[in-house]
């Protein structure tokens, strides 16, 4: 695989009390883990040749992929869903990356598919998105013990399973013994890993893990069962005050973020460790509730 530029990890203590651990995602150059496998793919452009990537996006693959390619000279089209994030589409923009916008996901993803002048950059379509993910495994262990548990927020699994690729290649190399369990976390009004049966609307304010109908959901779940962990759903409540609690902690995290830390509230055994994976700053909590219309 083409060399790629990599990140540490920055562990901070949760709160007082606590023995959680908030893996700070948030602090990488565009706010959130995404930088790890945008890196991945960028680098793997260049070495290809490609003047333009282009992938579809909700608002931080986006960003990281159009950062990354930034610094590397290359041009970057990232198409977005209708009612995208305005804030994300900005910053997007500003990062240099034309930004073309769809009625639907879908329909921004069928046009990357047909673009065939550019590198896919996709987090969901391209391998080694996955592979730059994984590297939180070693980041992480760098800098302190593993948890018994880790609680992340799951919508299309590249953070789950590139994390989970990454922990199982330290457990090859005879690096660590016991890996953590894994527990996936979702909103209730859009579950489809955590209650199949009844995935919900897909209407959440953690619009990063918007996504009804994950391409990988079999390999989600295939890790998390691997992994002797779960799937939880969290309610729209939990969610908003997650996130709110998080700011007034000193954690400034995006609704998206919050679901692992929902789930964390519900009490766990054990030590833990919060993958916190996306900035407030792109997205900070309103002063009066948010509701979302039934």
């Amino acid at each position: 695989m083409t060399p790629f530029p990599t990140f540490g990890a920055t562990l901070l203590p949760g709160r007082a009390g606590s023995r959680a651990t908030i893996v700070a995602e948030f602090a990488l150059p565009t706010g959130s883990f995404k930088d790890r496998g945008a890196a991945a793919v960028v680098a793997d452009a260049v070495a290809r040749g490609a003047d333009r990537v282009s992938l579809d996006s909700s608002g931080n693959a986006g960003l990281a992929v159009a950062a990354a390619a930034a610094r590397a000279g290359l041009r970057t089209v990232v198409r977005v869903a209708a009612g995208a994030s305005p804030s994300k589409v900005a910053l997007i923009r500003a990062a240099g990356a034309r930004v073309e916008e769809f009625a639907t996901r879908a329909e921004a993803v069928r046009a990357c598919m047909e673009d065939r002048g550019s590198y896919d950059a996709s987090h969901v379509r391209n391998p080694l998105f996955r592979k730059g993910v994984a590297t939180l495994a070693s980041a992480w262990l760098a800098r302190g013990e593993l948890p018994d548990t880790v609680l992340l927020p799951v919508g299309n699994g590249s953070l789950l399973l590139g994390l989970w690729e990454g922990l199982a290649e330290l457990r090859h190399a005879g690096r660590v013994a016991r890996l953590p369990r894994l527990v996936g976390v979702q909103a209730r009004r859009c579950a489809p890993i955590a209650c199949p049966d009844d995935p919900g609307d897909g209407r959440t304010i953690a619009d990063g893990c918007a996504i009804l109908a994950p391409p990988a959901a079999a390999e989600i779940r295939a890790a998390i069962a691997e992994s002797g962990g779960e799937t939880v759903a969290v309610e729209e409540e939990e969610i908003e005050a997650s996130w709110r609690r998080a700011w007034a902690d000193g954690f400034p995290i995006e609704p998206t973020a919050a679901l692992g830390f929902a789930a964390l509230a519900r009490g766990r055994e054990g030590t833990c460790g919060v993958v916190a994976t996306g900035s407030g700053l792109k997205s900070p909590p309103p002063s009066s509730p948010v509701r979302i219309a039934p």
